[in-house]
């Protein structure tokens, strides 16, 4: 299956369609290589294309007036991303920035593009708007994060919802693969790398997690789940 056909068919409203009408939406997809460290877009740019990543991974961030960075997601093979730039104001900038993690290939669709398409075919819409709201539900709980700065409740609810995300079951345990720097981990809720190393080592200490450079495991899902709820 090429690249512009297994975008469409990661958006389940198209995966349903006749092939003759994927056809026509596939006629919009455009592709291009990436390398690690490229910046796809800034959040200060306008939003014009959803973006669907083929092989490599892009972080989200964003940046505060002082510069300090804060990582919202990270998004690998099969993800969608850059929804929001459907039916958005005119001018309206794309909600965070997108750095390439690792190298590979993005597809995209143009959202002006989408959106006439979409107009002609209401009823495509629904499953779209829906991973909209599960967006804006891990942008919350991102924000709620943030505000628990350096606590050990938004490390359990980060390494949760990386679990959720990218982790995979393995003997019993949920193994992470992905390459996080504590610093990259304390991102994700504003905290300081010094504060995650002395939480993550404490983790290790309990038997929670143990972690190498290439991957992240979770032996005790449950403690992390009753220290998210403090």
């Amino acid at each position: 299956m090429s690249e512009k056909k297994t975008f469409i068919n990661r958006i389940p409203a198209f995966a349903c369609l006749q092939e003759d009408v994927q056809d026509e939406i596939t006629s919009l997809v455009n592709t291009r290589s990436v390398a690690a460290g490229e910046t796809l877009f800034r959040d200060t740019e306008p939003a014009k294309a959803v973006y669907f990543i083929n092989e490599g991974k892009v972080k989200l961030m964003k940046s505060s007036a002082t510069g300090k960075e804060i990582l919202l997601d990270i998004r690998s093979k099969g993800d969608i991303f850059a929804e929001v730039a459907l039916f958005s104001d005119p001018g309206m900038t794309y909600p965070a920035t997108a750095v390439i993690l690792e190298s590979g290939t993005v597809s995209y669709i143009r959202s002006d593009q989408l959106e006439a398409y979409l107009l002609e075919h209401p009823e495509l819409t629904v499953s779209l708007f829906r991973m909209m709201c599960d967006r804006l539900r891990i942008a919350q709980t991102t924000l709620r994060d943030v505000a628990l700065y350096g606590k050990l409740s938004a490390l359990s609810t980060t390494l949760l919802r990386l679990a959720h995300d990218y982790g995979k079951e393995q003997d019993g345990d949920i193994v992470i693969p992905l390459k996080l720097t504590h610093e990259e981990i304390g991102n994700f809720f504003g905290a300081t790398r010094e504060s995650v190393s002395r939480m993550m080592k404490e983790l290790t200490k309990q038997g929670v997690i143990t972690r190498d450079r290439n991957k992240l495991i979770i032996h005790k899902p449950d403690q992390l789940a009753e220290y998210s709820a403090q």
